[in-house]
């Protein structure tokens, strides 16, 4: 089919009843989504993020390699002890005192290659634990359904008249996309994908966000999925924590501040960035009230 009628037929689509206006799909089928084809090869790409923060990490602490080690340790032996969360790991415990023994147990001297050795071994396995719990996967299966569920929850949260007709819940995707109001350059946006990753900053005013604003580029913008972060605190919850695991998340715990996380942590974004996966995150890393956009955002 020539090119300009292959635009001709997109662009009619966009029109639809009651000047509600709606993107095809950049990507037609989830299969070929970036995020999707990361979830397919997470075992690939953990091993990735361990092989490369190991290797920053050594360069940049050869000389204090240990005490950095020893500082981790105390640091998440105190966050069990006084911060504890349902979600942890229930072998959390009995992982740091085993690894903290086995680092006593040699004597540290840096100019002992056994030591040095043991040292970077333990090194890899606090690696290798942060990037398993922060790297999420993206189900296909499960996508579909939040794509249905979600419909007919913010049917339910937009309309008014909700508690005198319950039947506006079942309400179909037009009544909805009526009411969720997308306005500015969505062209310029989705022409962005055919030059490289895209990375969305939007403010943050509520915990439905991430939702609303990932349900909106998907069913009215036709953008593929977002890669995005989610606090680990709201994995307590085991119904969100279903969802989350299973829809391109990735895990932050905001407790852990020692140097090996916050290197894993940057290291999963950046990789995941070079693989082509779009990515969304709130610059302020909270919530503003007014709405306005953060003269100060956290760069980290």
């Amino acid at each position: 089919m020539p090119e300009n009628e292959t635009r001709a037929r997109l662009s009619a689509k966009r029109i639809v009843k009651k000047d509600v206006t709606t993107y095809p799909r950049i990507i037609e089928r989830i299969e070929d989504w970036p995020i999707y084809r990361l979830s397919k090869d997470r075992n690939e790409f953990i091993r990735e993020i361990d092989e490369f923060t190991y290797n920053r990490l050594v360069r940049r602490h050869k000389k204090d390699l240990a005490d950095v080690l020893v500082k981790t340790i105390y640091q998440e032996r105190i966050r069990i002890k006084e911060d504890p969360w349902k979600v942890d790991p229930p072998n959390e415990r009995s992982f740091w005192n085993r690894i903290s023994k086995r680092l006593i147990k040699k004597s540290l001297d840096r100019q002992d290659t056994e030591a040095v050795q043991v040292a970077e071994e333990i090194l890899q396995k606090i690696i290798h634990r942060y990037s398993e719990e922060i790297v999420g996967t993206f189900q296909i299966p499960t996508f579909r359904f939040a794509q249905r569920f979600l419909t007919a929850f913010f049917n339910r949260l937009f309309n008014a008249a909700v508690g005198k007709n319950l039947r506006a819940i079942f309400r179909g995707r037009r009544h909805l996309y009526e009411r969720l109001n997308v306005v500015g350059d969505v062209e310029t946006v989705r022409e962005l994908f055919k030059h490289g990753t895209v990375v969305i900053l939007p403010t943050h005013s509520s915990n439905l966000d991430s939702i609303l604003v990932g349900y909106a580029m998907d069913q009215i913008m036709g953008l593929p999925s977002f890669s995005y972060g989610a606090g680990l605190n709201l994995y307590n919850f085991g119904p969100a924590a279903y969802f989350m695991n299973r829809l391109g998340a990735y895990r932050v715990d905001r407790r852990k501040k020692n140097p090996i996380y916050l290197e894993t942590l940057k290291t999963m974004s950046n990789l995941s960035i070079q693989r082509g996966v779009n990515s969304l995150f709130f610059p302020g890393g909270t919530r503003s009230r007014s709405g306005e956009l953060e003269t100060e955002p956290r760069w980290g």
